[in-house]
């Protein structure tokens, strides 16, 4: 699994031959550091190895990953099963590999989190009772319909910076609203501005998000980063603005 992002990893030990166990380890071909995109396919890797020599050590990726999220169109090697998991599973000391393709809806909602939540069981012998994992998750995919870059401004303490109207950070966005911000007054112009007005006396960081939407009535949020008072021997740390 070479150049591959570890997702999420669980291991089971049969409680009557600690001798006996598996570990199950889930791979994915896009880093979760970075946000996914509607449309973008993520493509997941799931290694089992047994150790000890059990009949069968099972490997289960649930399918709540999904949701109304994302699909799954292709998964060589898994099973689908009615209780809500692909399964695989490796024989004896034999280790497994078994690959998936995960698809992001072109709907999928700006936010959405794709969590693997994974568990691994082991049969010590045919027909005997699974011992199985707790169900882990670790590592996800967050949903950003688009990738949209960051503002940063200085004031004095007190100080007003205006947003001028028809700032469009992407082709095909309109600026519908902004949050809230904690140590500030935002208010929104006829003309699509936007005011941040400074707390007097609040000295230093504050952010607000600006709402922007696309077509299809898809939202997305770009973050304003602001600094008031006085940097003193660090200027140029946060880039002034206007």
């Amino acid at each position: 699994m070479n150049d591959w992002y570890p997702l999420v990893r669980a291991t089971v030990t049969h409680p009557r031959m600690p001798q006996v166990g598996g570990t199950l380890e889930l791979f994915a071909d896009v880093d979760p550091a970075l946000p996914v995109t509607p449309g973008q396919e993520i493509g997941l890797g799931l290694s089992l190895t047994p150790v000890g020599g059990a009949y069968r050590t099972y490997g289960y990726l649930l399918d709540d990953l999904l949701g109304d999220i994302a699909k799954m169109p292709r998964h060589p090697g898994m099973s689908h099963l009615e209780n809500g998991r692909y399964a695989t599973y490796a024989s004896g000391t034999d280790p497994r590999v078994v690959n998936c393709l995960v698809r992001v809806n072109d709907d999928a909602p700006e936010g959405a989190v794709l969590l693997p939540r994974v568990t691994v069981g082991l049969m010590l012998g045919q027909g005997d009772k699974l011992v199985s994992s707790a169900t882990l998750s670790d590592t996800g995919f967050r949903v950003r319909r688009q990738l949209l870059a960051g503002q940063s401004m200085v004031l004095r303490q007190g100080g007003r910076a205006v947003l001028p109207a028809g700032q469009t950070p992407v082709a095909g966005l309109r600026f519908v609203g902004v949050g809230i911000a904690r140590h500030g007054v935002l208010t929104c112009g006829a003309d699509g501005s936007v005011v941040y007005e400074a707390d007097p006396a609040h000295v230093g960081y504050d952010s607000f998000e600006l709402c922007y939407e696309d077509s299809r009535g898809h939202r997305t949020w770009s973050e304003v980063t602001v600094h008031t008072g006085d940097f003193g021997s660090s200027p140029g740390a946060v880039s002034t603005h206007g």
